[in-house]
């Protein structure tokens, strides 16, 4: 592997942190500021439901970790990390953001959120929702650690599956297949009740995501038209996770609390590594965080970071997140 390194800081310092606002025990803040228009693309949810993009099994056989992607796009098209694909033989998940090029076949690496059907349900896939943020945190980290040891974005599949069956656990949810999709269809009422509370921040091309006063997800993009459209879909996702977690609220994060994420973000080395499409996958893992970012032509296409809580080594890492100034302060003592 390439051991080149990068950080993220061009992409973040010029960020805009809004007001927090949220709905129950989910806390959003809009990041704004001027991205890059430079990329046209398209996204795949449109350009599925617009017959220019066709994700099928890669044969009939069928392979869980991949699928194949037919694209007649005369632009390129945005695959995101997390998004569900549903049908086929059992339904899948992003392994990570992909740009797929013009008018070409690609294979895109998927996980399984269905464990229980290996039978076709449809010839080709739709978009579903978006996966919530402890299933993406978890996968993110496993793929970037068999991206950087292997150039392959394999997910540990046991895991997802661990995490989909917890996920339903703790919203009381049941499916025959265990498949996440029914997950959010039986709590589509509760679910639906922060779509219509949380509405799109106006401008916003980001937002940070937390739950009970602690920090979730951060999702960045280059254009506030993209965010804009995956809005509803993408706080699906926020919203399951935050109906598994009812407990006792914290502390509401702050703007200041979002500038000393986006702040340690930058200091994060990232391992940049191939790409299923066009550009590079960028990867980090710290104490604090783990995610990846999408990077065209040193444009920044699509960020998402989560708090890190690997606790393969004996300690929940991920808790707090010291801005690093703070961090410089008490080492000058």
């Amino acid at each position: 592997m390439n051991a080149k390194q990068a950080r993220l800081t061009g992409f973040l310092e010029a960020l805009e942190v809004g007001d927090p606002f949220g709905h129950r025990n989910l806390t959003l803040i809009p990041l704004g500021g001027n991205g890059s228009a430079n990329l046209d693309y398209v996204l795949g949810a449109d350009a599925i439901e617009a017959g220019t993009l066709t994700v099928t099994e890669v044969s009939e056989g069928g392979s869980v970790p991949e699928l194949l992607v037919k694209s007649t796009a005369e632009t390129m098209v945005l695959l995101l990390d997390g998004e569900e694909l549903v049908g086929a033989k059992q339904n899948r998940i992003l392994n990570t953001s992909v740009l797929l090029p013009p008018k070409a076949e690609t294979l895109i690496p998927v996980s399984c959120v269905e464990q229980g059907r290996w039978h076709h349900a449809s010839r080709a896939f739709q978009a579903g929702g978006y996966s919530p943020s402890k299933l993406r945190a978890r996968k993110s980290r496993d793929v970037g650690r068999s991206l950087r040891s292997s150039g392959e974005a394999r997910s540990d599949q046991a895991g997802v599956w661990e995490e989909v069956e917890s996920a339903m656990a703790a919203v009381d949810a049941d499916s025959p297949t265990m498949a996440m999709h029914d997950a959010i269809d039986q709590r589509r009422d509760s679910i639906d009740s922060y779509v219509e509370a949380l509405a799109y921040p106006d401008g916003a091309r980001g937002i940070v995501v937390a739950i009970n006063g602690r920090f979730a997800a951060i999702d960045l993009f280059d254009q506030a038209d993209t965010l804009r459209r995956i809005w509803p879909r993408l706080v699906t996702g926020y919203a399951l996770d935050a109906i598994g977690r009812p407990g006792k609220k914290g502390r509401r994060l702050t703007a200041k609390g979002a500038r000393a994420l986006l702040e340690h973000l930058g200091e994060v080395d990232c391992q940049p590594c191939p790409s299923a499409g066009v550009g590079e996958d960028w990867r980090f893992e710290s104490k604090g965080t783990v995610g990846q970012a999408l990077v065209v032509e040193d444009t920044c296409i699509h960020l998402s970071a989560f708090p890190n809580d690997d606790t393969s080594d004996g300690h929940q890492h991920g808790s707090r997140i010291e801005p690093p100034s703070r961090r410089r302060r008490r080492s000058s003592h």
